[in-house]
């Protein structure tokens, strides 16, 4: 069964760093990717934290939905 990736996204380094995103997306700690990865710069890690958005979106909407929020 074929994914339907396109040619010029078949290699290691785009599978190694989605990789690396849905980790993140998952909980992992940022330290773990770092070195799953093999960077040697915690600050090349970071982008993919940056880029990792779903955790980020589910913690602002369970703040956003507390009942501890004024509205204006």
């Amino acid at each position: 069964m074929k994914a339907n990736i396109p040619v010029d996204k078949r290699h290691f380094h785009v599978l190694k760093h989605s990789i690396a995103t849905h980790l993140l997306d998952a909980g992992a700690d940022i330290r773990f990717v770092q070195d799953w990865i093999g960077h040697k710069n915690i600050q090349n890690t970071v982008v993919y934290a940056q880029i990792s958005n779903k955790a980020r979106e589910e913690g602002a909407k369970k703040f956003f939905a507390s009942p501890m929020i004024v509205g204006t």
